[in-house]
């Protein structure tokens, strides 16, 4: 990956008047458990998401993909029923693939 993508406004993804900041690391983690070849794609992807979806979105991919912990398992750390969070993670890696495919 270059370096590029590592700006802090390239991994700022914006929420309600904040933003969180994305690690390098994390992002390079949650690529390497979806077998991203551009990590960059994950941040686009994350940014197409419903506002209130981003972070517990990013916080389920950063425990389910990228320290590869069992879906429930992740969900549960977080708070969130496995339900909800089945559907946020489909919707997620959904518009990352399409993201990659461009």
């Amino acid at each position: 990956m270059t370096e590029a993508p590592y700006f802090s406004a390239a991994l700022r993804v914006p929420l309600n008047g904040f933003a969180i900041q994305l690690r390098p690391s994390e992002l390079e983690s949650v690529a390497a458990g979806l077998d991203q070849s551009e990590p960059i794609t994950l941040v686009e992807a994350l940014r197409r998401l419903p506002v209130n979806d981003r972070a517990p979105a990013w916080e389920l991919a950063v425990r389910r993909f990228g320290r590869r912990k069992p879906l429930a398992q992740a969900a549960g750390e977080i708070g969130m029923d496995l339900v909800h969070a089945r559907a946020l993670l489909e919707d997620f890696v959904g518009r990352a693939a399409a993201d990659a495919e461009r």
